[in-house]
């Protein structure tokens, strides 16, 4: 006995019915609350400094509310334009949502170049230590 024309065969429609219920998305677990992530750049700045790499890792900001993501980035050149050029670098390349600035200079040009860069962009920028501060 063949099935009426147009209508798949019996085992056709249980493949089907099958391959419907594995992609049903009541199988998948519920989406948990989306985790929080704080990306901050670390600038240190000045020839005194050495790889940021090992004092930054993300296990040291366990205890926070949200996960904090520390970017290092070391500056070995303290003229304005590696300034400018290296900071714009990494606020384009990643989604930064803060920046701490340590620098070994006490120029005051280096806190007004923060102050605009952080004016142009909308990302807040903490001067620590130096001309920054």
């Amino acid at each position: 006995m063949t099935p009426p024309r147009g209508r798949p065969p019996p085992a056709a429609r249980m493949l089907f019915a099958l391959a419907l219920a594995c992609a049903s998305p009541f199988l998948e677990p519920p989406p948990g609350p989306p985790r929080r992530v704080l990306n901050v750049a670390v600038v240190l700045s000045g020839a005194s400094y050495g790889p940021a790499g090992p004092r930054l890792a993300p296990g040291t900001f366990r205890n926070f509310s949200l996960e904090v993501n520390p970017v290092g980035v070391v500056l070995n050149e303290t003229d304005p334009r590696s300034l400018i050029v290296r900071l714009c670098d990494v606020l384009s390349s990643l989604r930064i949502h803060g920046v701490v600035f340590e620098d070994d200079a006490r120029s005051e040009a280096v806190a007004q170049i923060l102050d605009f860069i952080s004016a142009q962009t909308s990302v807040p920028i903490v001067g620590i230590n130096g001309g920054a501060a």
